[in-house]
């Protein structure tokens, strides 16, 4: 027996009726009875069958004042959420898929490690073996032959990563919260992953340069200058015309987008992005 709304309900009576015209239609059991009234009780669809891809979609063209994050959310649900989650119903994502998920790209990581240490290593060969004489010439031939056969060298999915791929998905499935298109549960709430690790900043010390200037590596992602480091550079670009903007960024500690006066919304307006570009040049 399907649970009956009142008859003071025109909206409930209207959902059941179509829920049993659907199943009718199509030929399918009548949904269960408790999961029913708790589904009617919460004003939820009775009988669903959005699919989280058509979500994401959704979701997505429903933004319509994204900031910077916009194009990073469309990169999560294309490259991760997608192919992982999207054949899932909506009301039926559990954490588990979403550990299955991060499992799957952690795999993936170990992979392209593997392949990317595979690709280093041969191009470090490749670099040993002399250009002249003809056995060195064929194997050379032999060895690009060998590289360019390998996968390109990519990179990995990193802590840091999979944190956003998280939140976006916790965004959007709190918006379908909100919309009542499934129960108040936000599985990615409750997904557990590494810590993550943000890169250390590291000063410019007169060791750290003497390294830099004979291998080409940075200590770390992000380096600080020294005050004195800051005045060279100032001093030298004393004559150019954007000297004022520079000094403003070191004194002030303003970031670029700021310093070029970019308002959020113009991260995503190719017109003006490209005029203050040019302005730059």
């Amino acid at each position: 027996m399907l649970a009956i709304p009142d008859a003071d309900d025109p909206a409930a009576l209207l959902a059941v009726s179509d829920m049993l015209e659907q199943c009718g239609q199509e030929r399918e059991p009548l949904p269960d009875y408790d999961e029913t009234r708790r589904r009617l009780a919460a004003g939820q669809a009775l009988n669903p069958r959005m699919t989280v891809v058509e979500w994401l979609d959704l979701w997505l063209a429903g933004k319509k004042r994204l900031r910077t994050g916009g194009q990073r959310y469309e990169t999560d649900i294309r490259i991760h959420l997608k192919p992982h989650l999207g054949s899932i119903r909506l009301d039926k994502l559990q954490v588990a898929h979403l550990n299955r998920m991060f499992d799957a790209i952690n795999e993936t990581n170990i992979e392209i490690e593997e392949q990317n240490t595979q690709r280093r290593a041969a191009l470090d060969d490749l670099a040993t073996i002399p250009w002249k004489g003809t056995d060195n010439r064929a194997r050379r031939q032999a060895l690009k032959a060998s590289i360019d056969a390998m996968p390109p060298f990519r990179r990995v999915t990193g802590v840091n990563t999979q944190y956003h791929i998280k939140a976006t998905l916790r965004a959007a499935l709190n918006t379908a919260i909100a919309q009542r298109l499934i129960p108040n549960y936000n599985p990615a709430e409750h997904v557990e992953l590494m810590p993550g690790t943000k890169p250390k900043a590291l000063v410019w010390t007169d060791e750290r340069v003497a390294h830099w200037q004979t291998t080409g590596e940075r200590p770390s992602p992000v380096m600080v200058w020294t005050p004195e480091q800051t005045g060279r550079f100032l001093d030298f670009i004393a004559d150019h015309r954007l000297y004022c903007m520079w000094r403003l960024m070191a004194f002030r500690g303003m970031r670029r987008g700021e310093a070029c006066g970019l308002r959020w919304t113009d991260f995503h307006a190719p017109s003006h992005s490209l005029s203050v570009a040019t302005q730059l040049v």
